[in-house]
């Protein structure tokens, strides 16, 4: 018993130097390469208005993970095959219902942040949904989603 005690303590030791270790990691580590997107003038502007609607006070990381998770979408046959149809999906991005898309005012870096995602930059890890943090335990996205990670005000899904 003490020998199963001894091993156990060991592993778990090594489980919480592994966890801490990948937590270390810098957040800009999990890059991912993809092909670059072209979009017309109109889908550019939208995906503008929705990265600072979005993640305007998360920086240019933020925003490309929000992003990214539209292209994900755009790439899965579950989701609408249009960039506009997936942001005005109905209940899926707050900023379309709760006008602050139409207040949308977004300022270079938010472009800057935009292009990067054209130009194939992706940070999300594959997630296909995106919640604010607080108040994201016991939700949905908790209860029948697998939880990717945190990035500012945001927890990822897929």
């Amino acid at each position: 018993m003490l020998k199963k005690t001894i091993a156990l303590f060991i592993i778990l030791s090594l489980v919480g130097r592994l966890c801490l270790t990948v937590h270390a990691e810098s957040q800009y580590d999990n890059y991912t390469a993809k092909i670059r997107r072209d979009v017309t003038d109109e889908e550019r502007h939208l995906l503008y208005d929705i990265g600072w609607a979005e993640a305007e006070g998360e920086g240019k990381y933020g925003i490309i993970r929000v992003i990214n998770v539209i292209f994900n979408r755009l790439d899965c046959p579950n989701f609408p095959g249009t960039i506009h149809e997936i942001v005005f999906q109905p209940r899926q991005f707050s900023p379309v219902w709760n006008g602050r898309l139409a207040r949308a005012m977004p300022c270079q870096y938010v472009k800057d942040a935009v292009q990067m995602a054209l130009n194939g930059v992706d940070y999300s890890q594959g997630a296909l949904f995106f919640r604010a943090v607080v108040g994201a335990e016991g939700s949905w996205h908790e209860r029948a989603l697998t939880r990717l990670f945190d990035y500012g005000g945001h927890r990822f899904y897929k």
